[in-house]
């Protein structure tokens, strides 16, 4: 059985709101696009980065409409850079990144932003901006992001959840669910994710939060014990 573990959601928010989570917030805000596509992970082959790049090339190639108004920021952060695999990963990741940028970019906007550091308040005040939060990883016992992200955001972003994700069955009523491997699927839920109705939008937000504050550190241990004298 999955029991995904909980954050410390006043902690969480304490950060977002930070002076220095601030600063970061109202640069990324006036920086970039008013409709804003975020990842938040480390450059991991598991964390299906380049097929999350590919889907949204996808969609900018589907709805030309969209050229301009949606960036995607992608906050990573690197990851075992001594192991070869890791870094030819990572030079595939700037490689569909510089595909996307020289395909669709203009002098005046480049569709993927990446911040690539280990800077997890600028990465917090990156969530607070999103419409859509994608986690396509495609295979892992937990992910934070996934609960980060809806409890600091203030738009009522969606969340795009992978299936194989171990948090997706606590909150997949919150989400929009995706196959990890399903480019096409991924670039259909990232244009339903950045074109939903905004009462559609703060109702998802509200099942996600009140999932994350509801089910905290507390009620993790405890399911636990309880399943565990269950069987006793």
């Amino acid at each position: 059985k999955v029991y995904p573990i909980s954050i410390n959601v006043s902690d969480v928010q304490r950060i977002a709101n930070s002076p220095r989570a601030l600063d970061y917030e109202a640069r990324l805000a006036t920086d970039y696009s008013e409709i804003n596509i975020v990842r938040i992970d480390r450059a991991e082959p598991n964390k299906n980065i380049v097929r999350g790049f590919k889907a949204y090339e996808l969609l900018l190639s589907r709805h030309p409409e969209l050229h301009g108004k949606v960036n995607f920021l992608a906050f990573l952060v690197p990851s075992r850079t001594h192991i070869r695999q890791y870094q030819r990963y990572m030079d595939d990741i700037q490689q569909v990144v510089n595909q996307v940028n020289g395909k669709f970019g203009t002098d005046d906007w480049q569709p993927i932003v990446t911040f690539i550091e280990n800077n997890y308040t600028q990465a917090i005040a990156g969530m607070k901006l999103y419409d859509a939060l994608l986690v396509n990883t495609i295979m892992e016992g937990m992910n934070l992001v996934a609960k980060e992200g809806p409890v600091v955001n203030t738009k009522h972003g969606v969340l795009i959840l992978s299936q194989s994700s171990g948090v997706h069955h606590q909150l997949s009523k919150g989400a929009l669910s995706v196959s990890p491997t399903d480019i096409e699927g991924t670039m259909e839920a990232l244009y339903q994710a950045i074109t939903m109705a905004p009462e559609d939008r703060e109702h998802l937000s509200s099942l996600l939060v009140d999932t994350i504050c509801r089910e905290d550190i507390n009620h993790w241990i405890s399911s636990q014990l309880d399943d565990i004298s269950a069987l006793l």
